[in-house]
């Protein structure tokens, strides 16, 4: 059994409108005397025949009216809708090879690639809060960051910080619980998939 997934989504943000009607073409041809898919669901008339009635409304409603334009987003909702039954019957029927489903006309879903290490934090910025003894600590938004970590210790500190550590899904945290009048040393990590942390340069300051 194969490991890919047939696309699913043929919304406006994947197809233009004219790109609809051509990927659905193209996959009733490539349907079409497929052995692979002998009783297609929805019938390969019926989302050719919904094709045919999208092509006319959407000639229609190029230079037509605010009715002809809600009647062509009705007949593209249509035969989204059928694309996307096809594609869970090709899902099934191919059990996920990639062969099969490409044989249909449709296509598979990107797989995500690795994006490894993330960048160093950038523009990292350390502001007093509105109470004593606490801070908020931020920096530019990472790339491929799912989520970020925050670290303080005291200072002066001998040998390795004793870093507190926190963790937050923004780029920004309110941290409390400081002693004022001391000295702290900050540094943020973006998190993702990798395991590796790159720290931000070490940033030094009085907390009031």
């Amino acid at each position: 059994m194969g490991t890919e997934k047939v696309t699913t989504d043929f919304s406006s943000k994947n197809y233009t409108d004219t790109e609809l009607s051509v990927k659905g073409t193209k996959v009733i041809e490539c349907m079409t005397g497929n052995l692979n898919f002998t009783t297609p669901i929805p019938a390969l008339d019926e989302v050719k025949a919904t094709i045919v009635g999208y092509n006319a409304a959407l000639t229609k409603a190029e230079k037509g009216s605010q009715d002809d334009r809600i009647i062509k987003n009705s007949w593209r909702a249509k035969l989204e809708s059928q694309l996307k039954d096809l594609s869970l019957y090709v899902q099934l029927i191919s059990k996920g090879d990639g062969v099969i489903i490409s044989s249909s006309g449709l296509d598979v879903n990107k797989k995500p690639s690795a994006i490894g290490a993330l960048a160093k934090p950038e523009n990292v910025i350390i502001k007093m809060g509105d109470n004593k003894g606490t801070v908020v600590i931020s920096c530019d938004a990472i790339y491929g960051a799912m989520f970020y970590e925050f670290e303080f210790a005291e200072v002066p500190t001998e040998g390795t910080p004793a870093w507190t550590h926190k963790t937050s899904t923004k780029h920004k945290i309110l941290i409390d619980g400081l002693i004022s009048g001391k000295q702290y040393v900050f540094r943020i990590a973006g998190a993702g998939s990798d395991s590796s942390r790159v720290w931000s340069d070490e940033i030094t300051s009085f907390v009031i």
